[in-house]
């Protein structure tokens, strides 16, 4: 099972935070694209970068992802 996302909320936040996609990216240095995916479900994040992402939009991990999410993606980390 893949980890899902709640809603849009990396696209939520990063709108808040007035960030345009391609400045999240530069910053996360990371491609649009795969940061669009990331924000349309198609592509999930190293659990690295999932914590950064949330640094970056000033919410907690956890908020972004469930437990059961989080899980997941250190398990995939570990294979």
């Amino acid at each position: 099972m893949k980890p899902v996302f709640t809603d849009t909320t990396i696209k939520h936040h990063r709108k808040m935070a007035k960030l345009k996609q391609q400045e999240l990216a530069d910053i996360l240095e990371i491609t649009v694209t795969d940061l669009s995916f990331i924000e349309n479900k198609k592509l999930y994040p190293s659990l690295n970068l999932a914590y950064r992402i949330a640094e970056l939009l000033t919410v907690t991990v956890g908020y972004l992802y469930s437990e059961a999410e989080l899980n997941l993606m250190r398990e995939r980390e570990t294979t």
